[in-house]
């Protein structure tokens, strides 16, 4: 086991959810190019963004991280840190210490990858490696083949690091608007919306380890109050994602919701549990922009 995965087993700092939210710590890397805001929406460009930056990522990594093993450099690599698993948390593998976002800025496109706790440590090699994969690393014009792709330049690097998150402070009645498509499968959130909560719970607890912190809540009496809420799933919908394999080039299907989903009486820990969510995402793809959502009040 390496020294960062024996870290990250073993947190020196125990707190409740809602002190977790005051105490959490990101760094926002943002990257603009022009020309390209058409694709902003288009789910496939986030995966390539994340399969070109492991590849980049590669060249200046350890054989033995390349190897998908351990890295025993001091600090460990990159490529160690971003993308190989680091140990499990339950029957969980740890979430990955970052998330990709894509915004439309006018006509141009803003690629967003936050890193979380420990792993801002990396955020200066994080920097350049994604410039590297934005500008050489994706074949834009193989991506949309109906939208005119310029030569890719990055025309604007932004770093910004945050500590607390701000926006604890939602009432009891909450709405989760989804930017991008929840993963569906298995926990179906239209039939059971209480596992959205159960999903994003096993995804903060996983990620609270790169904050070098244990939760200390009783989850049992949670998800007993999670599954006890009152949902509106009314405005979620089902959406298909298609999707081809880089590797295998196989095209499969991914089932997701999109939509809103209203929760009344959250509790104060479940509303910090929904607070630090916005930040990080909810289920499988959160990595690559999928369950991106943002909190409001009705």
């Amino acid at each position: 086991m390496s020294d960062l995965a024996r870290q990250l087993a073993s947190p020196s700092r125990t707190m409740s959810l809602e002190a977790l939210a005051t105490a959490w710590t990101q760094v926002r890397v943002s990257a603009r190019i022009p020309g390209y805001g058409a694709l902003a929406h288009d789910t496939v460009v986030l995966r390539r963004v994340r399969g070109g930056l492991g590849q980049i990522l590669m060249q200046s990594a350890s054989p033995e991280a390349i190897a998908g093993k351990p890295c025993p450099w001091r600090p460990p690599c990159t490529l160690d840190v971003l993308f190989r698993e680091q140990g499990r948390s339950g029957a969980h593998g740890i979430p990955k210490p970052f998330i990709l976002a894509a915004e439309r800025r006018g006509d141009d496109l803003e690629v967003v990858l936050t890193l979380f706790g420990v792993a801002v440590d990396w955020s200066p090699a994080v920097v350049h490696a994604l410039v590297a994969t934005l500008r050489h690393g994706i074949d834009w014009r193989g991506q949309r083949r109906d939208v005119f792709a310029p030569v890719p330049v990055v025309s604007l690097v932004n770093v910004v690091g945050f500590e607390g998150i701000r926006r604890i402070s939602v009432g009891s009645c909450v709405s989760l608007d989804f930017l991008t498509p929840l993963n569906a499968e298995n926990d179906d959130p239209l039939d059971r919306p209480a596992t959205v909560l159960a999903r994003l719970a096993r995804r903060v607890e996983g990620l609270a380890r790169w904050q070098d912190v244990a939760i200390d809540e009783d989850w049992r009496a949670l998800a007993a109050n999670w599954a006890e809420l009152s949902y509106d799933a009314s405005s979620l919908r089902r959406v298909r994602i298609h999707r081809r394999s880089g590797r295998t080039a196989r095209e499969f299907v991914m089932d997701a919701v999109a939509g809103t989903l209203c929760i009344d009486g959250v509790p104060a820990p479940l509303r910090a549990l929904l607070a630090i969510g916005e930040q990080v995402h909810i289920g499988k793809g959160a990595s690559e922009g999928f369950g991106r959502f943002v909190l409001a009040s009705p």
